[in-house]
C-alpha cells in the first residue's frame, strides 16, 4: 500500500514539475522572441532645418552595437510637369510635398492608421510612390502610371504610382489650407527617391530600431551624447514593456509553483519514506541476521525507490506530453505565436537525474538511523 502511495506521489510531483518547467521554458522563449520582434526604437528629429542629418550620420548611428536598422525619413517640395495638384487657398504655389521613408509602413501616417492603402502596394522600388486617391481621380491616374517631377537642376524624373491611399479627412479640409499642405497633395515614396530629387543626402528624421529593447536607454544616452545640441530624441517602447511585464509575472508565478512543489514534495516523500522504513525495520533486522551487509541492504532499498520514481516519471512525461498542448490553447499569450508548450528531452533528462539524486538522498536519510544501529540492538528490537 505504501508503495502505491509513494508511486502516486512521485507521479503527481513529477507532473507538476514538468508542467511548470514547460510553462517557464515557454515564457523564456517568448521573452527572447519579444526582444527580436518588439521593434523598440529611438527617434531623432533634427532641430535645425538648415542642418539635417547626413549620410555620414546614418553610418555612425548604424555602427552602434545595439542598432538593428534605420528608417531614414526625408521630405521635399516639388513641381510636377504631368500632374496638377488639388488647389488650396489663393496665392499658394502649385507644388507637392513628397515624403521619403526607407520603409513606408513604419513610422509614417500609414503605420498610425491615419492613411490606408486602397489600391496597389507600398513602394517597393526606388522610383515607386503612393498618391492620394482624389488626386489620382482628378488627374486620371491609375496604379502603374507614371508621374514626372522636376528635379533640383531642372531636369525631369519619372516616378511609378505603386498604390493609392485615403485618409477619410480629405473633404473636411477648409479652403484656407495651402496647396502644399492639403492631404491630396501629399505623396509618399522612398528616402532615396526624395534625395535624388533634391540632389542631396539629407534626412530630417530617423527612426533607430534596436536589437535588444532592454538596452534601449543605454543606446539613447549614446545618441544623446552625439546629437544632444542638434536633435530631439525620444523612445518608443510601450509594447515591449507591457508584454515583458506580463511574461515576467508568468515566469515568477511558475517559478514559485516549481519551488513550492519541489519543497513540499520533498518533505512529504521524506516523511513517507521514514514511515516506510520504520515499518520495514523487521525486514532489515532479518536481512542483517542472515548475514547480508548493510551496504547491500541500502543498495536494495535505494534501487526500489529509484524504480518507483522512474515508473512515475515515465507516466508524468506521457501525461504532460498530452496535456501541455491543451494548456497552451487556453493561454491567450500563445495565440498567434508559433511557440508551443513542449519540454525538450534535455530538460526532461535533467529533471530525471535530479529527481533520482533526490530519491537516493531521501532514502539514505530515512534508512540511516536503522543502518547505524548495532546489529544486536536491531535484532533485540525485533524480538521485543
Amino acid at each position: 500500500m505504501k508503495s502505491l502511495l509513494l508511486l502516486f506521489l512521485f507521479l503527481v510531483i513529477n507532473s507538476m514539475v514538468l508542467g511548470t518547467l514547460g510553462i517557464r521554458k515557454v515564457s523564456l522563449e517568448l521573452a527572447e522572441e519579444l526582444r527580436k520582434n518588439a521593434e523598440s526604437k529611438i527617434t531623432l528629429e533634427s532641430m535645425d532645418v538648415n542642418h539635417p542629418f547626413e549620410e555620414t550620420d546614418m553610418q555612425t548611428i548604424g555602427n552602434e552595437p545595439n542598432v538593428n536598422w534605420l528608417n531614414r525619413i526625408s521630405e521635399i517640395q516639388v513641381v510636377s510637369t504631368t500632374c496638377i495638384p488639388v488647389a488650396g487657398n489663393e496665392g499658394s504655389e502649385n507644388v507637392f510635398t513628397i515624403h521619403g521613408y526607407d520603409k513606408l509602413e513604419k513610422d509614417s501616417p500609414f503605420a498610425d492608421k491615419v492613411y490606408r492603402i486602397t489600391e496597389g502596394n507600398y513602394p517597393q522600388g526606388s522610383k515607386d510612390i503612393v498618391v492620394n486617391q482624389f488626386l489620382a481621380e482628378d488627374n486620371g491616374i491609375q496604379a502603374g502610371d507614371k508621374i514626372v517631377f522636376e528635379m533640383f537642376d531642372g531636369t525631369e524624373q519619372e516616378a511609378v504610382v505603386a498604390g493609392l491611399f485615403l485618409s477619410g479627412m480629405e473633404r473636411s479640409q477648409t479652403e484656407n489650407v495651402a496647396t502644399v499642405n492639403r492631404i491630396e497633395n501629399q505623396i509618399y515614396g522612398t528616402a532615396d527617391f526624395v534625395n535624388k530629387l533634391s540632389g542631396r543626402t539629407d534626412f530630417f528624421n530617423v527612426a533607430v530600431y534596436v536589437n535588444n529593447p532592454e538596452q534601449l536607454t543605454d543606446t539613447k544616452k549614446v545618441l544623446e551624447n552625439m546629437y544632444q545640441d542638434c536633435a530631439a530624441i525620444g523612445i518608443t517602447d510601450n509594447t515591449f514593456q507591457k508584454l515583458k511585464m506580463m511574461i515576467g509575472q508568468t515566469d515568477r508565478i511558475t517559478f514559485l509553483i516549481f519551488v513550492m512543489t519541489v519543497t513540499a514534495g520533498s518533505m512529504i516523500i521524506g516523511l513517507l519514506l521514514a514511515m516506510w522504513m520504520r515499518s520495514r525495520k523487521t525486514e532489515i533486522a532479518v536481512l542483517i541476521s542472515l548475514g547480508i551487509s548493510k551496504e547491500n541492504i541500502l543498495s536494495q532499498m535505494v534501487l526500489e525507490e529509484m524504480i518507483l520514481y522512474f515508473i512515475a516519471f515515465a507516466g508524468a512525461g506521457i501525461a504532460t506530453k498530452l496535456l501541455l498542448p491543451r494548456i497552451s490553447n487556453c493561454l491567450a499569450i500563445m495565440q498567434g505565436n508559433s511557440i508551443t508548450l513542449e519540454l525538450s528531452f534535455g530538460w526532461q533528462l535533467g529533471v530525471l537525474c535530479i529527481g533520482l539524486i533526490g530519491v537516493v538522498i531521501l532514502t539514505g536519510i530515512a534508512i540511516f538511523p536503522y543502518m547505524e544501529k548495532p546489529v544486536k540492538e536491531t535484532l533485540s528490537e525485533m524480538e521485543g
